[in-house]
């Protein structure tokens, strides 16, 4: 209804323009003998004008106050957006301490142990179908085989955390959605625009910005999330003035499509807020206490799996170096036979 209202605004401006220029044509042609009932025209016209042009200077003073109004809100959703991100953050922090680091010399021990098994099966068998030449061969294919599975063949921890946030996108970059990568910016110009606009206003060089801040929104810059890139330019750039000399129809476009750019980037981050407060309902953050006894309860358990398996493998260590024996007893029996 707004946008009608402003277009028919707009419209009226036009043609009363034109009209008051065809009247003050048709004046200049009688010089100083001007009728009474062009004056007459003359003032009703401007005088519409005048009112018309009022109308749509109020529609540009709202659209300059909600769009000032978008612009608190994204703040707010910011400061709001930052401090459940560091709740997320710290969460995820001890999640990869207590379980992901833990799950992975799991998954090495049992790889370890599998390994020692499967070897000591294919010796053992090799053994009964008198495949060994000699006892030296056999000696060093233990020695091989203990050495090998004493040696991590596999992903590093870091490879095995990437492949983590790879299966689990939310630990590596979470709460994303499509619109995230629909900008009516470029990136290329978003990153142009964030660098003129926002990096001056917190760096330490060019502000008086605390550390913490310029930390949080450079490392928004550097992740290049755009959505996040764009809510800081809003914020940096500073409340929009309503310019009393400006022609309110020359600007009114502008300001209403900043109009819309600012309340999307707001919608968008609601979205994203409320994705993360899911997240961590999902996460019982709400329940810090009792989020923090499960995971120890699964670090034990996962504590509890690495001991078994470590002597699940001095196991089958013993077993690998004890089919020399094996070896010894089928050569006697051998023998026995002949």
């Amino acid at each position: 209804m707004v946008k009608e209202n402003i277009q028919r605004f707009e419209k009226e401006i036009i043609q009363l323009r034109k009209k008051l220029a065809n009247l003050e044509t048709r004046r200049g042609q009688y010089q100083a003998n001007v009728p009474e009932e062009i004056w007459q025209v003359l003032a009703d016209v401007s005088y519409q004008l005048d009112q018309a042009e009022q109308k749509v200077k109020g529609f540009y003073q709202q659209i300059i106050a909600d769009l000032n109004h978008s612009r608190t809100q994204i703040i707010e959703a910011l400061e709001e957006l930052m401090h459940l991100q560091e709740q997320i953050h710290n969460i995820e922090e001890q999640f990869m301490l207590n379980i992901v680091r833990p799950g992975y010399h799991l998954k090495k021990a049992i790889q370890q142990r599998e390994y020692l098994e499967a070897e000591y099966h294919r010796m053992y068998t090799k053994i009964m179908l008198a495949a060994y030449a000699d006892q030296v061969e056999l000696e060093q294919e233990i020695r091989r085989t203990i050495s090998t599975g004493e040696v991590d063949q596999d992903q590093s921890y870091e490879e095995y955390q990437e492949q983590m946030q790879e299966d689990d996108p939310a630990l590596a970059y979470p709460w994303m959605d499509v619109d995230d990568v629909m900008d009516v910016l470029s990136k290329e110009d978003l990153i142009r625009e964030f660098k003129r606009v926002v990096l001056p206003a917190i760096h330490q060089d060019t502000s008086t910005t605390p550390a913490e801040v310029f930390n949080t929104v450079y490392e928004v810059y550097k992740k290049e999330d755009t959505l996040l890139m764009e809510a800081y330019i809003i914020q940096y750039r500073g409340e929009i003035p309503a310019k009393a000399d400006t022609d309110p129809l020359e600007i009114l476009d502008l300001v209403n499509e900043s109009l819309k750019q600012y309340q999307r980037v707001a919608t968008r981050l609601k979205r994203r807020i409320d994705g993360i407060k899911a997240e961590i309902a999902a996460l019982e953050l709400e329940h810090p206490e009792k989020l923090q006894d499960n995971m120890q309860i699964q670090r034990q358990e996962i504590l509890k799996r690495i001991q078994d398996e470590s002597e699940q493998i001095l196991y089958w260590r013993e077993q690998i170096e004890n089919l020399v024996k094996v070896f010894r007893a089928q050569g006697a029996s051998t023998i026995e036979d002949l």
